[in-house]
């Protein structure tokens, strides 16, 4: 995790929400697209990756400045991205097995919107670590967004635990922990 912690090389973008992921039906940026028509005009969507949905998803909404498609990016420009957005949202409607996303964006110090899925409340407390919404609810998504966009004690808040929940997934945190399994297995035998 101590890539997301290292200089920044794009300047922070206010007001920004961030996608990353294939653009297929099950990770639902199309809702999220939905929930953006209900969000201010100084809210800006940045999508990165793609998918047998790009095209029909890009014509669905290809009036809307407020939208930028980045295509594939590489590993650093994800980092980078993650890093200089104010929300990273994560729809997925379901088949999430474990929120490693959700994990990224945390260590990145951004404050994460996701679907309440099981693999995902795994990872992120509900209103500690990120604000989950129903999956598809596309209204419901809209107002997590415009809460943590407009509520930065609330968006700070998110962002600390998220931190502290991320690190508690690191390696060294896990290697701690079996080390200290292993040594209560050990003095028992």
């Amino acid at each position: 995790l101590s890539a997301y912690s290292g200089a920044l090389t794009m300047a922070p973008e206010p007001r920004t929400i961030l996608f990353l992921g294939r653009h297929e039906p099950r990770k639902g940026l199309s809702v999220l697209l939905d929930a953006m028509g209900e969000l201010p005009a100084g809210v800006r969507l940045v999508v990165a990756g793609e998918g047998p949905e790009t095209e029909e998803l890009r014509r669905r909404v290809a009036g809307d400045t407020r939208i930028e498609w980045l295509g594939r990016i590489s590993e650093a420009e994800k980092i980078q991205r993650l890093r200089t957005s104010d929300v990273f949202c994560a729809p997925s409607l379901g088949g999430e097995s474990f929120g490693v996303v959700l994990l990224e964006a945390m260590a990145a110090r951004t404050a994460v919107v996701a679907s309440d899925l099981p693999g995902y409340a795994n990872v992120a407390r509900a209103d500690r670590d990120a604000v989950l919404v129903p999956p598809g609810d596309s209204h419901a998504l809209a107002g997590a967004l415009r809460s943590i966009l407009d509520d930065s004690s609330l968006r700070s808040s998110l962002v600390v635990s998220g931190a502290e929940r991320a690190q508690g997934f690191s390696m060294d945190s896990l290697a701690e922990r079996y080390e200290a399994i292993f040594e209560r297995v050990a003095i028992r035998r």
